[in-house]
């Protein structure tokens, strides 16, 4: 027989934000129950039974039959669960009635296996892009998850949905070109280069020279002036000398 979980479910009668509190504080969980063809049925589960769901195999893919007061009972699946934004308490769960005998279209994780060749030996970066892939299947052949070797990925190449073992258990229903995951090369630390330094001139510095030399000039030309009026008046001395000689000669 099917691998189904049992839970007990009792129908709630009241649907206010009150009620839906005091179910809370008992323990138990507002649901919903959706049907194909039959009205919606605001129900109250435990929280106990919730968790162990999430802790089983199949996890939210869970076969469940809900059994509701004495006589009603029915096949169903988590469809979505809704948690407190502030925690991961559960506050809410909706189920969605399932029939044995007819497909069901579902998310099932993706398990990698093995280690890359450009990630062991060429120095890559694996990349995890889809880790969940939607498939179609019977209630009761519903894969636990989808298990995928990507030891021989090289960089650059990679595992598509179109890459994934064929089975006749269950159709792959995600884009045949969505990515699994990848081996990309992981980006190269720029390097700075270190610019050549042109040898800028500084204002002046050639001009340098020439002020010095202009300075040199000035120097002489200062000596030379300081000479001239010593040779002048060496001249004038010997003339007044001449002068004084020849009085006393005559």
């Amino acid at each position: 027989m099917e691998n189904l979980i049992t839970i007990k479910a009792e129908l709630r009668n009241e649907i206010s934000k009150q009620a839906r509190k005091g179910l809370r504080a008992q323990g138990k969980i507002p649901a919903v129950v959706y049907g194909i063809t039959a009205e919606s049925i605001p129900i109250a589960v435990s929280l106990g039974d919730i968790k162990g769901i999430l802790k089983s195999e199949n996890k939210e893919n869970s076969l469940l039959r809900i059994i509701q007061g004495e006589k009603s009972k029915f096949d169903a699946m988590i469809k979505a669960i809704q948690y407190d934004y502030l925690s991961d308490h559960i506050i809410h769960v909706d189920f969605i009635r399932i029939d044995l005998n007819k497909p069901v279209e579902v998310e099932v994780p993706v398990v990698l296996e093995g280690e890359p060749i450009g990630v062991k030996t060429e120095d890559g970066l694996l990349e995890f892009i889809s880790r969940e892939v939607l498939v179609r299947s019977l209630p009761t052949s519903i894969p636990k998850e989808i298990r995928v070797d990507i030891s021989a990925l090289h960089i650059g190449q990679s595992i598509k949905v179109e890459n994934l073992a064929k089975t006749e258990a269950y159709q792959l229903i995600s884009p045949a070109n969505s990515v699994i995951c990848a081996v990309a090369a992981k980006a190269k630390e720029e390097v700075a280069e270190v610019a050549e330094v042109a040898e800028v001139p500084v204002e002046g510095a050639e001009a340098a020279p020439e002020a010095a030399a202009g300075k040199e000039k000035g120097k002489e030309g200062d000596k030379a002036k300081e000479a001239a009026p010593a040779k002048g008046a060496a001249k004038e001395a010997d003339k007044g000398a001449a002068k004084d000689k020849a009085k006393k000669e005559g």
